[in-house]
C-alpha cells in the first residue's frame, strides 16, 4: 500500500488528537496529516492538495458535515470519505452515506485495530478502481478502434434485429453508395434494409432472413446478392455476407451481423457480356444460317455438274472431248475443295465438326490415296512415294475419313509446292500401349519450302507462307493446314512443320488408334459386288430438275422400280397408293419441305416405320442439326454425292 495523505475535517482538538494517535498506532505508512476545524478551510485546502482519504465529523461550526461532503463530491467525485460522528448519530450517518460516503464510525470507536482494517478496504477500493479504470480505457479503445475500421472500411458494415426488421447499426459507407450525403435524414439511425430494397427482391430478401433465423448455425457464413435504390432511383447491386449475432429465448437467430459489397459494376459488366455473348451467338447463327444456304445453293447445281460429267467420262468421246470433260470435272472438284474448307472451319468453329469412330484398314485406304495423287505427280514429273510401318496393326479404330482427310491435305500441299524432286509419306508405329497405337505420319517433299519467319503463321486460317506471286501461281483458299491441324487437335493429336527456302518441308503428326479386330474377307470384298436395285422400289423426292435426271439414270441403270416426285406432297399422295423399299428425301423443296414430309410420315404411316429414308441434302450442317436430327432420318447423303457415296448408303440401309 502507497503512503496515505489523511484530510481529517474536526473543529475539537481533543477528538483532533485522538484521532492522530490511533493513527500512529496503524501498521501503516502515513506520509501526511492535515487538520481542518471549518469546513470552509478544507474545501480551499482540496482546491490545492489532494489527500488520499478524508474524515470528517459530521458536527462541524456554518456548515455540517452532510453539506460539506457534498462539495467535496463535487470536488473529487472517487475520494473516499469517512463519516466521524457522536453517539446516537447513526441515522445522521446513514444519510452521508446516502450521499457518498465510504463508512462512519462513531468516536468512541475509533482505535488502531478498526482504522486499519478501514485503510486496507480503501486500499482494495483503490485497485478496483485502478483495474476498472484500465479496462474502462481499454473497452474505449477497443470501440474507437471498431469504429475506425467500421467507418473506414470501404464495405458496408451493418447489424440487424431481423425479428423486428429494425437497424442496429450500420457504418456511413452504405448512405455514400446510396448517394446519400450527412445532411439526409436516411443516413441517420432510422436507416433500414427494408426500406430500400428493390420491390422485386422483396420477397427473396424476406425469404433469405426466414432462413437465416431457422436454419443458420452459429458461425455458418450466407452470401446473397440483393438490389438496393440509390437516391436517384436506379438500381444499385450488393452482395451481403452475413452470421449469426444473437439469438432469442427460443434460439432462433435474431440479429445478423453483416458485410455488404456493392458489386454493381460487375453486375453491368456480366449484362454487357451475356448482351455481347447473344449477339456472338446470333451472329454466329447469320452466319450458319448463310453458309447452310450458300452451300445448298452451290451444292445443287455441282451435284449435277460432277454427276453428269462423271456418267459422260465412262462413254466413248474423242481424246479431245474426254480432255474438255475432264478439266470440268477438275474444275468442279477444286471449287467443292474451296466449298468444303470454308464449311469445314465453319463447322469447327460451331462446334459441329463431329468424329466417328469405326474400324477400317489403314493400307487399304492407302492404296485408294496413292491412286488419288498418282496420276497427278506422273503429270508433274514427282517421285511419290508411301512407306509403311510393317509393325501397323491391319485393322485401326477411329475416324478413317478425317486421317485420310489430314493426309489429302498434306500430300496435295507438298505436290502443289513441288516443281520436281519427290513427294513421300512415311508411317510409323512409334507407341504400342494396350490396344493403343500411336502412329507418327510424315510427309515430306523437295519443294520450295517456307522460310523459318513463316512457319508459325502457316496453321493460320487464311494464312499461306509464301509471297502473292506464288500464292496466284498455286492458287488455295490458304485454309488447308488450318484444317488440318484443327482436326488433328480434335484427335487429341500433335502436328508440326520443318522446313527451309529452297530445301522442302517436313510435316509430322502423331495421332493414337485403337487396335480392332481382323474384318472378315467377304466384308472387305463386298463392294466389288456389281451394284444393282432390280425388284426394289424407291421414291424420290427431288425439285431440281438437273438432279432428277441425274437419278432417272441412276436408278434406269440400276434396274430399280422408282418414281420421282417433285416435293413432299407427292411424295404423301403416291404412299397412300402403294409401299416402297426405300426412299430418298430431299430436305429442301416447294410446297412441302423433306422434313415436314417425314415427320408426316413418322405419324400417319406407322406401316412404313421399317422403311429406310435417307436424307438428300445441300445442307453441310444438316448432321448437327437439332430440327432435323428429330426427324430421325436413317441416313444422309450431301450434295454434290459421288455415286460411290450413294451407292454405298443405299446398300447399307438395304443389307446389299
Amino acid at each position: 500500500m502507497a503512503p496515505l495523505n489523511i484530510l481529517l475535517v474536526e473543529d475539537d482538538t481533543i477528538d483532533a488528537m485522538e484521532f492522530q494517535r490511533a493513527v500512529g498506532k496503524c501498521n501503516i505508512e502515513i506520509q501526511e496529516i492535515r487538520v481542518c476545524k471549518y469546513a470552509e478551510e478544507a474545501i480551499a485546502t482540496l482546491e490545492k492538495w489532494l489527500p488520499t482519504c478524508i474524515f470528517i465529523d459530521y458536527q462541524l461550526p456554518k456548515t455540517n458535515g452532510l453539506q460539506l461532503l457534498k462539495k467535496i463530491k463535487k470536488l473529487a467525485p472517487k475520494l473516499p470519505v469517512i463519516v466521524l460522528t457522536s453517539q446516537g448519530d447513526e441515522r445522521i450517518a446513514v444519510e452521508m452515506m446516502k450521499a457518498g460516503a465510504m463508512e462512519y464510525f462513531p468516536k468512541a470507536e475509533i482505535n488502531a485495530e478498526k482504522l486499519t482494517k478501514t485503510f486496507h478496504t480503501m486500499s482494495q477500493m483503490f485497485d478496483v478502481e485502478k483495474e476498472r479504470e484500465i479496462a474502462q480505457k481499454e473497452l474505449e479503445e477497443k470501440e474507437e478502434f471498431i469504429q475506425k475500421v467500421a467507418q473506414l472500411s470501404p464495405n458496408i458494415i451493418y447489424v440487424i434485429d431481423i425479428e423486428k426488421g429494425t437497424n442496429i447499426f450500420h457504418n456511413h459507407q452504405i448512405g455514400e453508395i446510396l448517394g446519400y450525403g450527412a445532411s439526409d435524414k436516411t443516413t441517420g439511425n432510422a436507416f433500414e434494409f427494408t426500406d430500400l430494397i428493390d420491390h422485386q427482391d422483396l420477397v427473396i430478401f424476406k425469404k433469405h432472413y426466414n432462413h437465416i433465423r431457422y436454419n443458420l448455425k452459429d458461425g455458418e457464413v450466407i452470401e446473397k446478392e440483393f438490389r438496393l435504390k440509390h437516391k436517384n432511383c436506379s438500381d444499385v447491386w450488393i452482395i451481403t455476407r452475413e452470421v449469426p449475432f444473437k439469438r432469442n429465448e427460443s434460439g432462433y437467430v435474431q440479429e445478423v451481423l453483416g458485410t455488404a459489397i456493392d458489386i454493381t459494376s460487375r453486375k453491368l459488366a456480366e449484362k454487357e457480356l451475356i448482351k455481347a455473348k447473344k449477339e456472338a451467338e446470333e451472329a454466329a447463327r447469320i452466319k450458319s444460317d448463310f453458309l447452310s444456304t450458300m452451300s445448298h445453293e452451290i451444292r445443287t447445281p455441282m451435284n449435277a455438274i460432277i454427276g453428269f460429267t462423271d456418267l459422260l467420262l465412262t462413254s466413248n468421246f474423242s481424246e479431245q472431248d474426254s480432255q474438255y470433260l475432264n478439266t470440268i470435272k477438275y474444275s468442279a472438284d477444286n471449287l467443292m475443295v474451296i466449298l468444303n474448307d470454308i464449311l469445314d472451319i465453319s463447322k469447327i468453329e460451331a462446334g459441329k465438326f463431329s468424329l466417328e469412330n469405326f474400324e477400317f484398314d489403314l493400307r487399304e485406304k492407302l492404296q485408294y490415296l496413292y491412286q488419288t495423287f498418282e496420276f497427278k505427280a506422273l503429270d508433274k514429273g514427282i517421285k511419290l512415294s508411301f512407306d509403311i510401318d510393317e509393325k501397323l496393326p491391319a485393322i485401326l479404330i477411329g475416324d478413317a475419313y478425317r486421317l485420310n482427310q489430314i493426309m489429302v491435305n498434306l500430300i496435295g500441299n507438298a505436290l502443289k509446292f513441288t516443281s520436281e524432286g519427290f513427294v513421300k509419306l512415311k508411317i510409323e508405329v512409334v507407341g504400342k500401349h494396350d490396344d493403343l497405337v500411336e502412329l507418327n505420319i510424315q510427309v515430306s517433299d523437295s519443294g520450295i519450302g517456307i522460310s523459318q519467319d513463316k512457319l508459325s503463321m502457316i496453321f493460320d486460317s487464311f494464312s499461306q507462307a509464301h509471297n502473292n506471286n506464288a500464292t496466284k501461281h498455286f492458287g488455295g483458299t490458304g485454309l488447308g493446314l488450318s484444317i488440318t491441324r484443327k482436326i488433328v487437335e480434335l484427335m487429341q493429336g500433335e502436328i508440326s512443320a520443318e522446313s527451309q527456302i529452297g530445301a522442302g518441308s517436313k510435316f509430322n503428326v502423331r495421332l493414337t488408334f485403337r487396335r480392332g479386330e481382323i474384318l472378315p474377307v467377304t466384308s472387305l470384298q463386298s463392294n466389288d459386288i456389281p451394284f444393282s436395285l432390280k425388284g426394289y422400289s424407291v421414291i424420290v423426292a427431288e425439285d431440281i430438275l438437273a438432279n432428277q435426271l441425274l437419278l432417272k439414270h441412276l436408278l434406269n441403270k440400276w434396274e430399280a422400280d422408282f418414281v420421282i416426285c417433285n416435293n413432299g406432297q407427292e411424295v404423301l399422295s403416291n404412299l397412300r397408293h402403294r409401299d416402297f423399299d426405300l426412299m430418298l428425301m430431299d430436305l429442301q423443296m416447294p410446297v412441302m419441305d423433306g422434313m415436314t414430309t417425314i415427320k408426316i410420315i413418322r405419324k400417319s404411316f406407322r406401316h412404313l416405320d421399317s422403311i429406310p429414308i435417307v436424307a438428300f441434302t445441300a445442307d453441310t450442317f444438316a448432321r448437327t442439326t437439332q430440327d432435323i436430327l428429330d426427324c430421325n432420318f436413317d441416313d444422309f447423303v450431301t450434295k454434290p454425292f459421288k455415286i460411290e457415296e450413294l451407292t454405298r448408303v443405299i446398300r447399307k440401309q438395304l443389307s446389299l
